[in-house]
């Protein structure tokens, strides 16, 4: 009897705790849930075109001031198989000795430069830094100008030397880089960046009156919502020119990108006449400091997930950087390039594999949707051939995926599909099919492919 009033005692405490039970499982299963993701369901549609495919977002490149020379010289050849449309270059009047005094200029050197970035194919992106020591109120190199007519001067010569004398058509002119680390400038107080754009913006349109450039900034060491809104505020207030917002990233996770997208939406919202003003980061990769992914595949995969995720809302995307400097930053890595320097073989690295690989695609951008956590998709067509990036990136190295892929108003026919495997090898098979196709796809983590549909 005792036994059994045990039994039932334990029962009666059972019944009592399951709701808490059930709702502690629950729990646990939306945590795991929501760790797990959203597993991808890609649909591709063959009739529906968005414009050119945006190769513009990815084809830019930046390079630091890793030694005070002209470090794509060497690289012209490797650089120019990537098709850059945008080379940018800082550190302009200190590691090119530019300024020798009021009013005194050589532009010599700095001419080899941006000649070289000239004979890449692409154009330069000058980011007018930085003040030399003897320029400098508290003669530090990015201090603030002891006369601002001084400045003035200099950034005025150095619009009407390349936008009028050399004619150079299409030049970004940034100002400064990152202000909020070199120089030490802030937004809402002295040394005021607010000042810094006003007298260097006014000094490039009074430089080069008439001739076709871009002038924007701050280029930021991050995304910053309060230096955007300053800067916008500065601009507005002041009448001048604005062409485009610019800060640095580096993050391996996708979605920082993204929130820094939306912030600048909220901020636009505000500014209704900057809503369309274009959108860089000017330095990307996912690390600011030496990292091991920069001399694996694990940066390439990053850049084209990047590609895949913010094509349609930044307009461009500045790889950091071409070329390693002449010294290894740590023994984790031989420094953020896409190309060793050349005293270290001058060798590619898979991220200049990942530009190529991006490359590929041609033509006008495909409708796509069902991108997942994990894995996301960028398509083309282009006379005929249907082309489909498709990148699995985690930043954790484990998850792989099969999921589906649809590809819809086809022309009902036999194709061949080709796969080619971001470093590896490409396969090919003839498949057909009526107006939709769909196939299940397998991904190894941190793996892209693209999928060419050919009809025979």
């Amino acid at each position: 009897m005792p036994h059994q009033k045990q039994k039932l005692f334990k029962t009666l405490l059972l019944l009592l705790a399951l709701p808490f039970i059930v709702l502690a499982i629950k729990t646990v299963l939306d945590i795991r849930k929501g760790a797990a993701g959203t597993p991808a369901d890609i649909v591709i549609d063959t009739a529906q075109t968005q414009g050119k495919i945006p190769s513009s977002f990815w084809q830019n490149l930046s390079q630091g001031g890793e030694e005070p020379a002209d470090m794509i010289k060497p690289v012209i050849s490797q650089v120019r198989s990537l098709h850059p449309e945008l080379i940018r270059i800082d550190h302009l009047y200190d590691y090119y000795k530019v300024y020798n005094g009021p009013g005194n200029y050589d532009f010599s050197r700095l001419d080899e430069a941006v000649n070289s970035i000239l004979l890449t194919g692409a154009k330069p992106m000058l980011s007018i830094s930085y003040t030399t020591n003897d320029m400098a109120a508290n003669g530090q190199n990015a201090g603030p100008p002891k006369d601002w007519n001084q400045w003035y001067g200099l950034v005025k010569a150095t619009a009407h030397h390349y936008s009028i004398e050399k004619k150079i058509t299409g030049i970004y002119y940034e100002v400064w880089n990152e202000p909020d680390l070199f120089g030490g400038w802030h937004y809402g107080k002295e040394p005021n960046y607010s000042t810094l754009y006003i007298q260097t913006a006014r000094a490039i349109v009074d430089g080069a009156p008439g001739a076709n450039f871009k002038i924007g900034g701050p280029a930021i060491t991050a995304y910053y919502a309060n230096w955007i809104k300053s800067l916008f505020a500065t601009a507005t207030k002041n009448n001048l020119r604005l062409d485009f917002i610019s800060w640095h990233k580096y993050s391996k996770n996708i979605e920082d990108y993204n929130k820094d997208f939306e912030s600048l939406n909220q901020i636009l919202s505000d500014y209704p006449r900057y809503f369309d003003i274009e959108r860089i980061i000017t330095e990307v990769g996912p690390n600011p400091e030496p990292d091991p992914w920069y001399d694996s595949k694990l940066s390439g995969i990053h850049l084209m997930a990047m590609s895949t995720n913010l094509t349609g809302k930044i307009h461009r995307a500045f790889t950091f950087e071409p070329v390693d400097g002449p010294t290894s930053r740590s023994d984790k890595s031989s420094g953020w390039g896409l190309i060793t320097h050349p005293s270290k073989g001058q060798k590619p690295k898979p991220r200049f594999y990942a530009l190529q690989f991006l490359n590929l695609l041609e033509g006008n951008q495909l409708t796509s949707s069902g991108n997942g956590s994990w894995v996301s998709t960028l398509a083309s067509k282009n006379q005929g051939k249907i082309q489909i990036l498709l990148v699995n990136y985690d930043p954790r190295g484990t998850h792989a995926e099969t999921f589906p892929l649809t590809i819809q108003s086809l022309i009902p026919s036999t194709y061949q599909m080709k796969t080619t495997t971001y470093l590896g090898r490409s396969t090919t098979k003839k498949i057909t099919t009526t107006t939709n196709y769909r196939e299940m796809i397998y991904l190894e983590p941190n793996s892209a492919v693209i999928i060419e549909l050919t009809k025979i």
